[in-house]
């Protein structure tokens, strides 16, 4: 998939599965830097492509992103719902490497608190786990 946009800024965005997390559902922490971005392309990572977070916490095993999805708010109070696993990051070992490209996120403002990611499987198997984005945004 070709980016159709000049990457000027990104941004790794963590989102923490607590150890004991009983919920399907958490939020994205508040991101000061990407408040009121046009973002223009998102990407996950899963253990494979980085085992550790900058935070030291251990990435999601890839093996559990096609059971999670990621739910964006954006203004004018619309949402996108894609699987974490359509914007993941994949290096198939020869040089081809695709970046997360949602049609609709063409500079849309996303309101990051409210939005969040869905796990449809045993949460036990995301607990104390991050997903780990890349967020791509213009200034």
């Amino acid at each position: 998939m070709a980016n159709a946009f000049q990457i000027l800024n990104a941004e790794y965005v963590e989102v923490l599965i607590p150890t004991g997390n009983t919920k399907q559902t958490i939020y994205f922490p508040d991101l000061p830097n990407l408040r009121n971005k046009p973002i223009m392309g998102i990407e996950a990572y899963s253990a494979l492509e980085q085992g550790v977070t900058t935070s030291g916490n251990t990435v999601q095993a890839a093996s559990d992103l096609p059971n999670a999805s990621v739910t964006l708010y954006y203004e004018g109070g619309e949402y996108i719902v894609v699987p974490i696993i359509s914007v993941r990051r994949i290096d198939n070992g020869s040089a081809k490497v695709a970046i997360g490209d949602i049609p609709n996120l063409a500079g849309q403002n996303i309101v990051w608190t409210k939005s969040y990611v869905s796990m449809n499987a045993t949460v036990s198997n995301f607990a104390a786990k991050a997903f780990l984005f890349n967020v791509y945004y213009k200034r």
